[in-house]
């Protein structure tokens, strides 16, 4: 579905991307993982066609993505980006119905299946009661809910979702990624997400791709490569990847602090 090829990217003169080579096939859910200023966030927005390498190729469904243009593009895949910009005047059921925008042909005309999809989003996303409520009304967790039921009314094959449970408490983490899952196991739809915290990708990844310094340090099926030494070289951190009794998949346990060692303690004396 999604091939890249020997992706170069530099802003300016700062190389940000060097030789990454990744592939995502249907129905899998990929996670890019990495310390800040790894590249996650900068390789997701290449992928949504958003920047433009300096060398390599995109291709998506056989075809350059240098090659579609944007309607093309957002027929085919949805980007949710890390920070949404701030919305005024609009309600949850307009913000939805954006998703909808590259499959209209005539304007905003919304069709009868337009209408369907968004209260599909609406109602996967557990948001029909919010409808009317004005974006900028929300909390913060609900705002994120109703931005990913704008990616959901897109309707793409290819979902891209940048750091997807910022802002959301623990339940509402775990209910996305629950979405995550089944967006690939109901709908087989290929996702490609950001992640900082390891237990969530570990919970629902196929596969991820671990960056350092622009570079894929490793990649492959998460109990490989999420591993003790791969984070002491990725992260700099000691760290234990368990089994737990009655845990369905492995965790990941920071050492933590050794009592005595802790510098803002030292420096606030």
């Amino acid at each position: 579905m999604l091939e890249v090829r020997q992706l170069d990217f530099a802003y300016g003169k700062k190389r940000v991307l060097h030789q990454i080579d990744l592939q995502a096939q249907p129905g899998e859910v990929i996670s890019l993982l990495g310390p800040n200023g790894s590249g996650k966030s900068t390789l997701l927005r290449n992928l949504a066609g958003l920047l433009k390498p300096d060398a390599g190729t995109i291709t998506l469904r056989g075809d350059p993505l240098k090659k579609l243009g944007r309607r093309e593009i957002a027929r085919q895949l949805s980007f949710l980006p890390q920070g949404q910009e701030p919305v005024q005047h609009m309600n949850v059921w307009e913000l939805v119905a954006r998703g909808r925008s590259p499959h209209q042909r005539a304007g905003w005309m919304m069709t009868s299946q337009d209408r369907e999809t968004v209260q599909w989003a609406l109602d996967y996303m557990a948001l029909a009661h919010l409808a009317h409520r004005n974006v900028a009304d929300l909390s913060g967790g609900e705002r994120q809910r109703a931005w990913i039921a704008m990616v959901l009314a897109q309707d793409t094959q290819l979902v891209l979702l940048d750091e997807p449970v910022t802002y959301l408490d623990i339940k509402h983490q775990w209910d996305v990624l629950e979405v995550i899952q089944d967006l690939k196991e109901s709908f087989h739809k290929t996702v490609i997400t950001v992640f900082h915290d390891l237990n969530h990708a570990m919970a629902v990844s196929d596969r991820v791709y671990l960056l350092r310094q622009g570079e894929v340090f490793a990649q492959g099926p998460p109990e490989t490569v999420i591993t003790h030494s791969a984070m002491h070289d990725a992260y700099g951190i000691h760290a234990q990847v368990c089994r737990v009794q009655h845990c369905c998949h492995p965790v990941v346990v920071p050492a933590g602090i050794k009592p005595g060692k802790c510098r803002r303690n030292k420096a606030a004396g």
